[in-house]
């Protein structure tokens, strides 16, 4: 149900990379972007920064500046299905991680270097961990529902908008 109900959010995330991550400047527009939204996940969620550091060690590894944001984070989610919404949108980026690591791969990055955050995304429990969440969820709590696709639509268009704005200058995709 989230699945569909988010199914057009979801598509704006993938139109943001038609052609996948097979040149340094689809990398670099990724990695910046990824970033920023790991930290506003992290802080929306009060989660502990992990999939942040992820990529903070792989735009070092590459001589990436992280993306400022010209938005303010998101605030603290303060309903538990609002963040499950959040949460859904990020686990669920391990699936995706798990198909992009190989085009990031054939560009000479790899767990080492340049592709931690893809490698450990891809090998992380989290999705099945948010499918056992939602597997519990009653499904005729309509209230309930809502709350999470709200909050999943909301965090696929975050992302969509943070890869949109994760280009940089020519000299940072230079360092690709």
């Amino acid at each position: 149900m989230l699945r569909d109900a988010t199914a057009a959010q979801h598509a704006r995330v993938d139109e943001a990379f038609p052609t996948g991550l097979n040149t340094p400047h689809a990398y670099a527009r990724y990695l910046r972007g990824m970033h920023r939204f790991a930290l506003d996940f992290e802080h929306a969620t009060t989660r502990a920064p992990r999939q942040s550091r992820w990529l903070e060690r792989d735009l070092d590894a590459v001589g990436l500046q992280p993306l400022m944001a010209p938005w303010a984070s998101p605030s603290p989610l303060a309903d538990d299905d609002a963040v499950m919404g959040w949460e859904y949108v990020m686990a669920g980026s391990s699936l995706g991680a798990r198909v992009l690591i190989r085009a990031v791969r054939r560009l000479g990055h790899t767990g080492e270097h340049g592709a931690h955050f893809l490698e450990c995304q891809g090998t992380s429990d989290d999705w099945r961990q948010v499918q056992q969440r939602l597997a519990a969820v009653d499904v005729a709590d309509a209230p309930r529902l809502a709350r999470m696709i709200d909050s999943a639509r909301t965090a696929f268009t975050h992302v969509a908008v943070c890869l949109a704005h994760g280009a940089g200058s020519a000299n940072e995709e230079h360092a690709l």
